[in-house]
């Protein structure tokens, strides 16, 4: 539940802070990963005392933490910064469809005819929403579907991770595991900043006192660091000790709730007809894929 209001809050939240100014999804992560390893040092300073074969630990965090901090939030926020925050938010609902078919092949959970059935609707719900550009046309066609397609490959690689999470964090500190993954992400989205001003580090000096200048983007880049990272993400994983994945997936269906309202009041979108049918369908689709027999 943790989860479901700081996530749910989260996108609508960045995408504002994109739209009032020229920062890149890279520098945004940079700075959000900055703030949140700076919070975390203390904590990290109490597990390495703690932990044994903290080398080891260490070694499976970060190469876990490459996936979904470094690919999938990376697909997620280009993603992001190319559609609406509502089709980033609609599509990333139907991310328990991947972490439910993720479980059936990678973890051998058990599939049945209705598992099977659910996923079918919730992949359809999914493709409407992804391929909306196709039919609405206009200007939106070639950055809105790359954007929804970056989206979809996030929700593959977010799947794949916690998946992998779930086998492999089970013994480690929750805390420890996000705090580590910042600084993954802080060397990542360092790099990433360079590359794109081609390793101008005066242009990119520039960038960071204007945009650190600006109130709004402290804001978000605060709720980000604080919220979406070190509450969000270990409140999540921590989550998953005690439930299935995939039904700490099932939470998603209540972020709707969050971001659809939040989404109409920040960046003035409101949910078309199409949009809303495919968001029932999606969630239907994981209902039915999700439930269990008593």
């Amino acid at each position: 539940m943790v989860t479901t209001l700081t996530w749910g809050a989260f996108l609508p939240i960045v995408k504002l802070g994109f739209n009032d100014s020229e920062i890149t999804p890279f520098r945004y992560l940079f700075y959000r990963f900055l703030l949140a390893s700076l919070l975390s040092i203390p904590i990290v300073i109490h597990y390495l005392k703690q932990i044994k074969n903290k080398w080891k630990t260490i070694k499976t965090i970060v190469l876990l933490e490459l996936i979904e901090t470094s690919l999938a939030l990376s697909c997620l926020y280009i993603g992001l910064s190319m559609t609406s925050a509502l089709d980033t938010n609609l599509i990333a609902t139907s991310l328990p469809l991947f972490i439910i078919f993720g479980g059936i092949v990678f973890l051998k959970e058990s599939q049945t005819r209705h598992e099977w059935l659910g996923l079918v609707f919730a992949l359809f719900g999914t493709a409407i929403i992804a391929l909306e550009p196709l039919w609405t046309g206009g200007e939106r066609i070639t950055g809105s579907l790359s954007g929804n397609l970056l989206i979809i490959a996030h929700n593959i690689l977010t799947a794949i991770y916690f998946l992998l999470a779930k086998k492999r964090y089970h013994k480690i500190p929750k805390l420890f595991v996000s705090s580590i993954s910042f600084y993954v992400g802080l060397i990542t989205f360092a790099l990433l900043s360079l590359v794109e001003v081609n390793f101008n580090f005066s242009l990119l000096s520039s960038n960071v006192v204007t945009e650190l200048s600006s109130p709004l983007i402290l804001g978000v880049i605060f709720y980000a660091a604080v919220f979406g990272s070190i509450i969000g993400l270990t409140a999540y994983i921590k989550g998953q000790d005690g439930i299935e994945a995939s039904e700490a997936s099932l939470f998603n269906y209540l972020q709707p709730a969050i971001y659809i309202p939040l989404g109409y009041f920040l960046l003035k979108e409101s949910a078309s007809f199409l949009q809303v049918f495919s968001l029932l369908i999606i969630i239907l689709g994981v209902y039915i894929a999700s439930r269990k027999k008593k």
